[in-house]
């Protein structure tokens, strides 16, 4: 197992004005809002793969790109490396190339080719399943030291392939949780460590989920309201309307 740095967990502040009510008010809120999301949703795997490393790439690709690209550019990918080795012996140009439809290809490009590397010598071949039997803090502490894995990268990781009940925050999940007056943190990175303290680990996967499908249908940039299902409990549909 490659050394880790030790992981320091700070006390999470909460910013949040659903954190104003009683215990028992907040946990019935959050519970509501998520079975609501979740009776409407579903709990889509929203295109990730089921393998570790296979869905690390994946994301890393869909950065700043629609879903549809994102999908297409990693299903190509794979249909030229079906194993990674191969892509570390391809030049760099073909890799570049593949990636260009995605955006960002250089910087994609870097980042998939050094993590790589990387995998392939701390654990022999690139492969990341064996992070399964990983304790949840140093499997976290690994993933971000791989180029390009953010926290929130090495959360997402973690929730769709090894089973960790952890909630990533992404740019959907943060319009919808502000929204709903259940963080007040200028940024989603800031965020999760929040969220995490007020949703319970079985209700993370799918609220993750659905908050993505929620973000992308209805609680867009101008939310359209009438057809939300969680406007109830919202604090940005109560005080706005």
């Amino acid at each position: 197992m490659p050394e880790l740095r030790p992981n320091h967990r700070v006390q999470v502040k909460k910013t949040g004005s659903i954190w104003k009510k009683q215990s028992r008010t907040r946990a019935r809120i959050v519970s509501r809002v998520c079975d609501n999301l979740e009776a409407e949703y579903g709990r889509p795997r929203l295109g990730n793969p089921t393998k570790p490393l296979d869905d690390l790439i994946f994301i890393l690709i869909s950065n700043r790109t629609s879903p549809d690209l994102a999908e297409q550019t990693y299903r190509r990918l794979k249909q030229h490396f079906p194993k990674w080795e191969f892509l570390l012996k391809s030049p760099p140009s073909k890799l570049r190339s593949l990636l260009k439809p995605a955006g960002l290809s250089r910087k994609k490009s870097h980042q998939i080719r050094s993590l790589l590397r990387k995998v392939k010598h701390d654990f022999g071949n690139c492969d990341l399943s064996g992070l399964a039997s990983w304790q949840e803090q140093d499997t976290h502490e690994y993933l971000t030291t791989l180029a390009g894995v953010s926290d929130k990268v090495a959360k997402c990781v973690m929730l769709y392939t090894l089973g960790s009940e952890v909630l990533p925050v992404d740019v959907h999940v943060y319009r919808v949780s502000k929204r709903l007056g259940w963080t007040a943190r200028n940024r989603a990175a800031q965020a999760h460590d929040e969220l995490e303290a007020l949703i319970p680990p079985s209700k993370r996967f799918a609220f993750h989920v659905d908050c993505i499908a929620h973000g992308r249908s209805i609680c867009r940039s101008r939310p359209d309201c009438n057809r939300c299902r969680i406007r109830k409990d919202c604090e940005y549909f109560t005080t706005t309307q």
